[in-house]
């Protein structure tokens, strides 16, 4: 009688485990990127954004060097992440045209053809790249040779000191002294988007916001039992279901942290309470293209049916630094004048400033190369505040407020992060932007 009560048990701990497994349905097809087409746009970021970029810098070469384990952020945008042997991407000013040479080793050709970007493929075997890649710039003679070398720009900082000192030896002290930073060309090619790569934006969007708005609801938060690490869990279910990766790693994504902030952390087995604020940072990565969007809610304590009035001015403080954050966004405008914009209401408020930038580019990292929505913090963003704001880049936008509790010994935040797309005139919000705070009951 004990065995079949046990087994009975069993099975119905299993169907319960089924039922919490049962798939979520994505309510419509989602808009997804073909691998061909991801290079076709690649192929035309090259001729549209690099050539005038280079013009504008009058630079005549661009050379990326990359090889395995010492992988140059941008050699997936260009086709070389597979590349085992040092290999060199050459991209020419022609005047009305952009010449792109690949240089690579015999075995490591076939991607390189596959992605129909290069106009000449050249392998090398047993005489190694160097007279190949001495040969084209000793003809081509250029005034200036850009380089992946950036103070400021990791992702246009992919040169690693032994590629240098080999390009030194390869090329010669006369060519040596041309080299210069590629950053305003990885700039342009990186953050300024097609088109059709702001489509996926849209939907990467949408099906974040889809995906927060559930999680943020009273069927899966239930105060005093349901922990951060379940809301995070409940994310990533829906993250499958979708077929969705995350935007950044893993382990932090959904960061979901309630009560006194940890910022950016992993979320814990802490129970959510009553009087809780719960942040909800999170993207997805669609088709290569990741989005980053923040929401607030609060739990309501016993008998509450609205915030305490701290609560609500430190939520309307937030709402009004991203609105007149955004008011400044459009292109010629600097990162600079756009977090001094939001951070002034913050402070005007009464609050301390918060201790990180307004916000930064997004599109095929979190984290894309580009201005720096921040304040003149020179040993933490250099000169990146200060760059103009482009046409087609996409911006997360998050001011915060934070309010030391004396009780918890922390700190509290509203978090908010919107997503915006800068446009020809001005700015245009591809997220929905947050007006309200989300109240659990």
């Amino acid at each position: 009688m004990q065995l079949i009560l046990i087994l009975l048990l069993v099975s119905l701990l299993n169907i319960s485990s089924c039922v919490r497994e049962t798939p979520y349905q994505a309510p419509r097809k989602i808009k997804r990127m073909s691998a061909e087409k991801f290079f076709e746009i690649k192929k035309a970021k090259l001729d549209k954004f690099v050539l005038p970029a280079m013009k504008n810098e009058g630079i005549d070469m661009w050379i990326v060097l990359t090889r395995e384990y010492v992988v140059d952020p941008l050699a997936k945008d260009l086709s070389a992440d597979r590349a085992v042997a040092k290999t060199a991407l050459v991209f020419m000013n022609e005047g009305d045209a952009l010449r792109k040479i690949a240089i690579c080793a015999s075995y490591d050709v076939d991607p390189f053809q596959k992605s129909g970007i290069y106009d000449t493929i050249i392998s090398y075997k047993k005489e190694g790249l160097a007279p190949h890649l001495r040969k084209i710039v000793e003809e081509k003679n250029p005034r200036k040779i850009a380089l992946n070398i950036s103070e400021d720009s990791p992702i246009a900082d992919g040169l690693s000191a032994s590629m240098l000192e080999y390009l030194k030896n390869t090329l010669g002290e006369k060519f040596s002294k041309r080299f210069v930073s590629s950053e305003n060309i990885v700039i342009a090619y990186r953050s300024q988007l097609l088109p059709e790569e702001i489509e996926i934006m849209r939907e990467a969007v949408k099906i974040t916001e889809e995906i927060i708005s559930k999680a943020l609801s009273n069927e899966v938060i239930k105060p005093g039992k349901t922990t951060e690490r379940d809301v995070a869990n409940y994310i990533k279910r829906l993250m499958r279901d979708y077929g969705v990766e995350p935007s950044w790693e893993p382990e932090s994504c959904p960061s979901v942290n309630a009560g006194i902030t940890r910022c950016h952390s992993e979320p814990s087995d802490y129970v959510i309470q009553r009087g809780d604020l719960i942040t909800v940072d999170f993207g997805i990565n669609l088709s290569g293209y990741c989005t980053d969007i923040q929401r607030t809610a609060y739990v309501l304590r016993e008998g509450e049916t609205q915030p305490p009035d701290y609560i609500l001015k430190m939520w309307e403080t937030n709402v009004k630094a991203t609105e007149e954050g955004f008011k400044k966004m459009k292109p010629g405008a600097t990162g600079f004048e756009v977090d001094s914009s939001a951070r002034a209401v913050i402070i005007q408020a009464g609050y301390e400033e918060y201790p990180h930038a307004t916000g930064h580019v997004i599109g095929y990292s979190t984290h894309e190369v580009g201005p720096i929505l921040g304040p003149n913090w020179k040993d933490r963003y250099g000169r990146k505040p200060f760059y103009k704001l482009l046409a087609g880049q996409v911006y997360a936008l998050e001011p915060s407020v934070y309010l030391y509790n004396k009780e918890r010994n922390g700190y509290m935040r509203i978090g908010l992060e919107e997503d915006v797309l800068i446009t020809e005139s001005g700015a245009e919000f591809l997220s929905t932007p947050q007006k309200e705070l989300i109240l659990i009951k």
